[in-house]
């Protein structure tokens, strides 16, 4: 993989010139993790912020009597510990590979001095914030207001589908159930009678990650419920 090509590819370096591109590549380190293994612990201080280049990662925190939740999943071109430009460095839950993964690694301090010379990356870091913060608020009115079904429709409309949905849509789930019923706050079992409910009601065609849309309208009336 061609780090500048793939910097060229992504928001954070929107509107950037070559000279830049190649600045940020010149101190982003490549590293990659195997299925399972843990990229930062919560509480861990942190001086660098991490790019998906290949493969995926759940951020997540353990309750006390054990339990997690899944809060975020990214994908290739996502970011995250962006919490390493701030004043106390420490990183607020559990980064882990789901599966064989290379991230890309950039020094905070030295984003920040190309920054100064340029706010252009500021401003994307900012934008790249915002749209996360608002798929947050979207998480917590869904686990906080929606019974499970909801949640359910709704992962599929807006994790998924990203709202757009039409009949005969193909969506491929980026994780397993068990990760899934993780973010939904639910077990695997009651996600399979939920999905198993959805296919007999013809909403939905379930096959192993791959789900095909059979009535839109249900599904978006079973979301809004």
């Amino acid at each position: 993989m061609d780090t500048i090509e793939f910097l060229s590819s992504v928001p954070l370096t929107s509107g950037l010139s070559k000279e830049q591109l190649e600045t940020l590549a010149g101190f982003t380190r490549k590293k990659k993790y195997r299925a399972k293994q843990l990229i930062v612990a919560e509480n861990d201080k942190i001086s660098e912020f991490y790019m998906i280049a290949r493969g995926r990662v759940k951020m997540f925190k353990n309750s006390v009597d054990g339990r997690e939740q899944t809060l975020r999943l990214f994908a290739p071109g996502d970011l995250f510990g962006m919490c390493a430009t701030s004043s106390d460095f420490i990183f607020p839950a559990n980064a882990m590979a789901i599966e064989q993964s290379t991230l890309l690694i950039f020094p905070a301090d030295a984003v920040e001095t190309l920054g100064r010379q340029d706010p252009t990356i500021l401003f994307n870091m900012i934008s790249v914030l915002s749209c996360m913060l608002k798929d947050s608020m979207t998480m917590i009115e869904t686990l906080s207001l929606m019974k499970i079904p909801q949640r359910v429709a709704s992962f599929l409309l807006f994790s998924t589908l990203k709202k757009d949905c039409r009949k005969g849509d193909d969506m491929e789930l980026a994780v397993n159930q068990k990760e899934i019923a993780k973010i939904l706050g639910t077990t695997p079992e009651t996600l399979s009678r939920i999905l198993k409910k959805m296919v007999a009601e013809h909403i939905i065609d379930v096959k192993g990650k791959h789900i095909r849309v059979l009535d839109c309208e249900s599904l978006e009336e079973l979301a809004a419920v």
